[in-house]
């Protein structure tokens, strides 16, 4: 009788810590065409909610399998249940596309419109918040957020936009377009320093001039540039800029600066890429098909700028080894709204985020019909050799110092993605041997 009550008392405890079936949730893109599979059977499931491609499913499993997800032309992703008594499971299944360099990773919810995104090391990531009150601070590593702001007066206004990092002095700046303002916070403490106030309307870019000390603040209403001296933290003049400026960049020399103009001032989107004379603060020159430029990034070396054009969905590319005479090479076609670019640290390849169309009925403040993508170009072929679906809007961008991380924010979705880039030499013709390729491919993923 003893032997029998202990029997049932294991039983029922093995019926507790192990159920007979589990409920799973499961986040899935793309959601069309995807099956769910227990060894070869296919399991039925139940559409939650939807959002173009992604969707969030349900469906139970009788009993506590593995289970993989499958769609054509992606690679499978495979989850295992954990032994720990639950009845209910939720899952995150982004697969990755076949022959892709970039493997999804992670995402991280963020505060509100992550408008941009910058590494400060491999492992940390900075983005601003246009409908936030400061910016989110990410741990890649430990999935830590947290919010830092400036002042309340500032904060309660929100508009963050761009960051910039002063090497130099430990710094991270922060621009707020609805004051004006640039904010300093200390590097690695994230604690606030000052704020600056330029004179400009609706501030955005900011870059660091270091032949000169001097860091440049794109104002978008004003249509001119304010030069701040890191110092004093004091605006010390502002010039004009002919239109709208978004992004910038300097010449090697560092005595000219490059705009990316995004309208003209009869505000059509008929901008250049305008270069100014730092001396004489005057323009000598306008080059590109007109257009709305947004962003430039820069290869030293080869003496070239990057450009996106989000009026006429291409990248440019330009000479700059005159710096009075900039030449446009060539011009690579890309997807809707091509927003922030940048280059991988060893300048192989740019990475491109495009939004994607506007929703036709009520602007790119709504969610449009069609999610962004993610495009990568090969800069020795000025080729797309790789493009990957996102979210909705894809506007923040960058890659890590090491080239191993990109993290990509889906502006309407509060959501940043974290990729990370493989090597792909086994994809492409190659004279290395197998040992060598093998050995390449073991230290790229260690």
């Amino acid at each position: 009788m003893k032997k029998l009550k202990l029997f049932v008392l294991w039983l029922c405890l093995c019926c507790a810590i192990y159920p007979e079936s589990v409920n799973i949730i499961l986040t899935v893109q793309p959601l069309a065409g995807t099956k769910i599979l227990v060894g070869e059977k296919e399991v039925p499931y139940k559409i939650m909610s939807r959002d173009k491609t992604l969707g969030t499913v349900r469906f139970k499993l009788e009993e506590k399998s593995d289970f993989t997800v499958s769609s054509n032309g992606f690679i499978n992703k495979q989850f295992k249940i954990p032994a720990d008594g639950k009845s209910e499971y939720s899952f995150l299944a982004i697969l990755d596309k076949s022959g892709s360099q970039c493997k999804f990773q992670n995402w991280f919810t963020s505060d509100g419109a992550p408008k941009s995104v910058r590494f400060i090391d491999n492992d940390i990531i900075v983005v601003t918040l246009l409908n936030g009150r400061g910016i989110n601070i990410f741990n890649l590593k430990t999935g830590e957020k947290k919010l830092i702001s400036p002042p309340e007066k500032y904060a309660q206004k929100t508009g963050f936009v761009e960051s910039l990092v002063l090497k130099h002095k430990n710094e991270l700046w922060i621009s707020q377009m609805t004051t004006a303002c640039i904010h300093v916070f200390s590097i690695p403490d994230f604690q606030y320093k000052t704020s600056i106030q330029s004179s400009g309307n609706w501030s955005k870019v900011m870059e660091y001039n270091e032949k000169r000390n001097r860091v440049y603040l794109s104002n978008w209403v004003s249509q001119d540039i304010s030069i701040i001296n890191p110092d004093t933290y004091k605006e010390e003049k502002r010039i004009n800029a002919g239109a709208v400026p978004r992004g910038m960049c300097f010449s090697n020399d560092e005595d000219f600066i490059f705009l990316a103009q995004f309208n003209t001032p009869d505000g059509e989107c008929h901008g250049k890429v305008r270069t100014v004379n730092l001396d004489t603060f005057k323009i000598v020159s306008g080059a590109g098909i007109p257009g709305a430029k947004r962003h430039i990034v820069k290869d030293k070396e080869r003496e070239l700028i990057y450009v996106s054009d989000m009026r006429n969905d291409i990248v440019e590319v330009f000479s700059i080894s005159n710096n009075t005479e900039t030449k446009l090479l060539t011009t690579i076609n890309v997807y809707n709204n091509p927003n922030t670019i940048c280059l991988t640290p060893d300048k192989t390849e740019l990475l491109v985020s495009c939004r994607g169309p506007n929703n036709p009925e009520k602007g790119y403040n709504y969610k449009g019909y069609y999610m962004g993508q993610l495009y990568i170009i090969d800069t020795k072929t000025f080729k797309v050799k790789d493009r990957i679906e996102a979210g909705n809007q894809p506007t923040g961008l960058d890659i890590s110092p090491n080239g191993k991380i990109i993290a990509l924010s889906d502006f309407l979705d509060n959501r940043i993605r974290i990729y990370r880039k493989i090597n792909t030499v086994w994809l492409q013709k190659t004279e290395k041997t197998i040992m060598e390729i093998l050995m390449t491919v073991f230290s790229e993923n260690k």
